[in-house]
């Protein structure tokens, strides 16, 4: 079985006090979540919510994630250090690719 294109994030959803938080800032901190790299957070809507986290193929190990979960809340609390995150916050989403419809 492939996983085709499949990805997994891991991240947490965004609250009403994390967004004011995101968006008050210091402007040192807004390359931490924006763009598209990788190596950074990822804002990305989710079952009818927003999430920030990072984003990483199928197949990652347990460790790997592990590691991603400690990077993400290091990464937010540099940003937001008034807000405290607790651990079973972090979830983690198996992402799947949009399917293209076609019409014949």
């Amino acid at each position: 079985m492939q996983s085709n294109g499949n990805k997994i994030f891991v991240g947490i959803k965004v609250g009403d006090r994390l967004r004011d938080q995101l968006d008050s800032s210091h402007a040192s901190m807004k390359p931490f979540f924006a763009g598209n790299n990788p190596e950074y957070l990822q804002v990305m809507q989710i079952d009818d919510a927003e999430h920030i986290g990072k984003i990483t193929s199928s197949g990652a190990s347990l460790e790997t994630l592990s590691n991603m979960r400690m990077n993400v809340k290091t990464m937010l609390q540099m940003i937001c250090p008034k807000v405290t995150l607790v651990d079973d916050a972090i979830r983690i989403f198996a992402l799947t690719p949009k399917l293209e419809r076609t019409y014949h």
